[in-house]
């Protein structure tokens, strides 16, 4: 059986101790925050069904999000896929978004 990225990370953190485990914790709480100031401060749309943001950035009007994307196929091994980076933007009020790719592009980093 081959374990995802996700349940990889659990069994290690299996091994950790409390303090190790609450230092997680705090840094964990600490980006859960960032993530989501940044989503309200760019006037990102939420995160659509079967996919989570792994980052955001943005450049001019640009908003662009790096999201694990779910295949919806019910017995994927593999899913989440990606991470692939998606560009948001508004035209005419409407938020717009298109695939960018599973990197961006050098003159976007």
């Amino acid at each position: 059986m081959k374990l995802t990225p996700f349940e990889k990370v659990i069994r290690l953190l299996e091994r950790w101790n409390s303090d190790e485990l609450k230092r997680l914790q705090g840094w964990l709480s600490i980006r859960i925050e960032q993530l989501e100031s940044l989503t309200e401060e760019l006037d990102l749309p939420p995160v659509k069904s079967g996919r989570e943001a792994v980052s955001v950035c943005q450049l001019n009007s640009i908003v662009y999000r790096l999201e694990k994307v779910r295949c919806g196929k019910e017995n994927c091994g593999t899913c989440p896929h990606g991470p692939y980076w998606y560009g948001y933007q508004r035209n005419n009020g409407k938020v717009v978004s298109f695939y960018v790719g599973k990197e961006l592009p050098p003159s976007l980093r």
